[in-house]
């Protein structure tokens, strides 16, 4: 996916993930997990069909119509006919949410809506950020004809393949089954799950928490491997200005075993200001933020990949080449800015 590099206005739209997959496949399974987390994140679901949503009674504080209102902030709404109505509806509500979770329809093309984000008014709101896509590891290589057709191309627009199910497949069966999505989408992330039990921090993006307050260097030589589920977080920490044509390479070139990627950057091209990482998948994007003003510069970089897909030295080695050298030979960006507007750069790369 290409990246985007936004302006201040990106910073007060809402995120927007999509939660596709074939019918039976574990949607509505995987958004009750969600919903039922303590994640701190205010998030608004829409869903087609508000009775499908099995949320925890002792969760629910309040019901307004065709929206419920839960303890940990969260609100699930029914899309009804008009996704966009329904987005605007979100809109009016005392306490903006600072997410949104999509789930589309089991027999539904995820496109439409995604261009639904992308080309009408929504646009000026909402931010688009990836499109996870379920998979029933039992049901899939067992479809056929249409539909069959359709839930390769729910795949085929996938940033993750959420794998779920897989506790009801032999071995054998689960690595056809893997091998089968790579067929519809080579170099795709696939996380294995059973009941939609993916962690949420693969789904959120909150800004404030691109990276742990305990995370940095040092947590390199902690043991990455989390107690709950089989997933490992590495980070990443620079305060020389990192190079953008080298960070993006870098982004394009992570093994398929890295799923998400977060932090702040601070780049050579544009040094005065602090910018954004967020990664799902192989869509990233670098979005501006608050200017460094009398703080330090520093990039803080964290990655969340598979257990045992989380190769340190190599990692290491990967953004440690990302530091910039100030040849703005490497760089037409840092070539453009020191000609059109060296004001955004620190005096001593000017």
């Amino acid at each position: 996916m290409g990246i985007e590099i936004a302006g201040s206005r990106s910073r007060s739209r809402i995120p927007v993930t999509l939660i596709t997959g074939f019918l039976g496949a574990g949607k509505t399974t995987l958004l009750n997990h969600i919903l039922s987390e303590d994640h701190g994140v205010r998030a608004a679901v829409l869903v087609n069909d508000f009775g499908s949503i099995n949320i925890d009674a002792k969760l629910i504080v309040g019901v307004e119509g065709d929206t419920v209102n839960l303890a940990n902030g969260c609100i699930c709404c029914t899309i009804r006919d008009d996704l966009v109505a329904a987005c605007f509806g979100l809109l009016q509500r005392p306490e903006l949410p600072e997410y949104l979770l999509v789930e589309t329809s089991g027999v539904s093309d995820p496109v439409p809506v995604l261009n639904t984000f992308l080309e009408t008014e929504l646009a000026q709101f909402f931010a688009f950020n990836s499109i996870l896509t379920v998979v029933d590891a039992e049901q899939l290589p067992q479809l056929e004809g249409d539909m069959a057709r359709l839930a390769r191309a729910q795949l085929g627009v996938a940033d993750i393949v959420v794998l779920n199910k897989v506790d009801l497949v032999s071995q054998g069966d689960l690595d056809r089954v893997k091998k089968l999505v790579q067929l519809v989408i080579p170099g795709s992330r696939v996380i294995e799950v059973v009941q939609g039990r993916i962690p949420v921090e693969l789904v959120f993006t909150e800004h404030g928490d691109a990276i742990h307050p305990q995370q940095g260097k040092e947590a390199q030589q902690e043991d990455p491997h989390t107690h709950d589920h089989p997933f490992a977080t590495w980070s990443w920490t620079s305060e020389a200005p990192l190079s953008l044509p080298k960070l993006r390479s870098t982004l394009e070139q992570l093994p398929a075993s890295v799923y998400r990627c977060k932090g702040f950057v601070y780049l050579e091209e544009i040094t005065v200001a602090r910018y954004v990482l967020q990664m799902v998948g192989k869509r990233y994007q670098l979005a501006e933020s608050d200017p460094w003003d009398d703080e330090r510069p520093r990039s803080e970089i964290v990655l969340i990949g598979g257990r045992d897909g989380i190769d340190s030295e190599a990692l290491q080695h990967a953004f440690d080449s990302c530091v910039g050298t100030g040849d703005d030979s490497e760089s037409p960006v840092l070539r453009l800015v020191r000609k059109l507007a060296p004001e955004l750069l620190s005096p001593k790369q000017t």
